[in-house]
């Protein structure tokens, strides 16, 4: 296929090592459905793509005949500022729907990793998340609406005014971390806020992961609201930094009115006491290079392995230290970082390659000690040649049979990503 400029070459599409036959730019709704209904027609497996940026989760797809890049799907459908809504082409990036957004002091209060590269559809379908989820929710709680292709090219729409869609489903909900295996999304409704007015970040040391732990629930139980509440077993700004000795760092933000910002501020220190080993409040711009890189952290640096665990929040800190102290005697030197309030801990496991089993056993490592505080484990990164073998998405659970109902309906000959999501669908 002929690679027309501005258009991304096919290679920025490889998924696992296999490349797309073709790449297909629909440059509108009607040009997805009829896409789709010939691809339909002829079998043809598609993946639907925006940038890119994501495509080293899932699992590995059983075909790939064809990338679906929305990026042409960028225009701005409705936007009333006064009513606290917009809608969306879902190939437009959240950096570029942020943009136009705080032209009017308002934004949409979602931080994945690379905004710049995170199309909106590729936003819901990975169900992306980032620091700011902790006092603002997530993207079910803020698409109202949305259009989405079928495999069949049929357009079905769900949420705004239409309270049931033809098939009968919560469409915003169910293609929230769908991960492009029942339908293309091409549209989205967002509900939007106020840009908070001013922001402040602290930095907190400590001498271990479980004094950490102690302090963030500290918070979480206080009357304080903070903004984001992540904690690392390393200091992002910068690797030559002095860390004074201590292991771990909590970092708190917060965002608001500055009278609530002054409140919060005063009141930080007199419910940790002497918990911390110190306690930094962060200048303007390095308070900015900070929440960058805690939001893009999933998916930047070098890593052999990623993983993503799912714990309740009081289990986070001892995972965390009996996690590093196994990579330690594995000799495989690793970075944690945990959305502290919520119980999400990201690992990125770095220097020198890690050997096939090795780096298998840590993942049953890490999945049996995750289950075993009832919580889960996700690979999120692994060598393509790994991927079967790591079970990259974990045991599929009792919500599997509806599952599989849901793609048999949606996408009965199963061309939308096949493979590449839980139990291989």
């Amino acid at each position: 296929m002929t690679q027309a400029a501005g258009r991304p070459p096919s290679s920025q599409f490889i998924i696992d090592g296999q490349a797309p036959e073709t790449v297909v730019y629909p440059a509108s709704v009607d040009e997805v459905s009829r896409m789709l209904k010939e691809a339909n027609e002829h079998g043809r497996a598609i993946s639907p793509v925006g940038h890119g940026a994501f495509l080293h989760v899932g699992g590995v797809p059983k075909r790939y005949q064809q990338a679906l890049c929305t990026t042409a799907l960028s225009t701005v459908v409705n936007y009333q500022p006064t009513d606290m809504t917009i809608t969306v082409g879902a190939g437009l990036s959240l950096a570029q729907l942020q943009a136009i957004l705080g032209e009017n002091g308002q934004w949409l209060p979602l931080d994945p990793p690379c905004p710049e590269r995170a199309t909106v559809g590729g936003v819901i379908a990975a169900n992306l998340n980032g620091p700011a989820r902790f006092s603002q929710g997530t993207v079910r709680d803020f698409l109202i609406g949305i259009k989405v292709v079928r495999a069949d090219g049929t357009l079905i729409k769900g949420g705004g005014q239409v309270v049931k869609n033809v098939a009968g489903y919560d469409l915003p909900k169910l293609y929230c971390g769908s991960f492009g295996t029942l339908g293309v999304i091409v549209e989205a409704t967002f509900m939007i806020r106020p840009r908070p007015e001013a922001q402040t970040t602290f930095a907190l040391t400590f001498s271990s992961a479980e004094k950490a732990g102690e302090a963030a629930l500290k918070l979480t139980s206080s009357d304080m609201q903070p903004f984001f509440l992540e904690l690392a077993n390393f200091f992002p700004l910068s690797p030559s930094r002095d860390q004074r000795g201590d292991a771990y760092c909590l970092f708190v933000g917060f965002a608001g009115m500055q009278e609530e910002i002054d409140d919060q501020r005063s009141h930080l220190r007199d419910i940790l006491g002497d918990d911390a080993g110190g306690i930094e409040e962060l200048g303007v711009d390095e308070a900015q290079t900070l929440a960058q890189a805690l939001r893009d952290f999933p998916v930047s640096g070098p890593a052999t392995l990623r993983c993503k665990v799912s714990l309740q929040p009081t289990q986070l800190a001892t995972f965390c230290a009996d996690l590093e102290a196994e990579a330690q005697r594995r000799h495989a030197p690793v970075r944690l970082l945990a959305r502290a309030g919520n119980g999400i801990l990201y690992t990125a496991f770095e220097g020198e390659a890690v050997p096939d089993d090795q780096m298998l056993s840590l993942v049953d490592w890490i999945r049996v000690h995750a289950t075993g505080n009832n919580g889960f484990a996700v690979v999120e990164e692994i060598p393509p040649a790994l991927k079967e073998r790591a079970n990259v998405w974990g045991t599929v659970g009792k919500a599997f049979p509806l599952m599989q109902r849901l793609k048999e309906t949606l996408d009965p000959n199963g061309i939308l990503n096949p493979g590449r999501f839980v139990g291989g669908i």
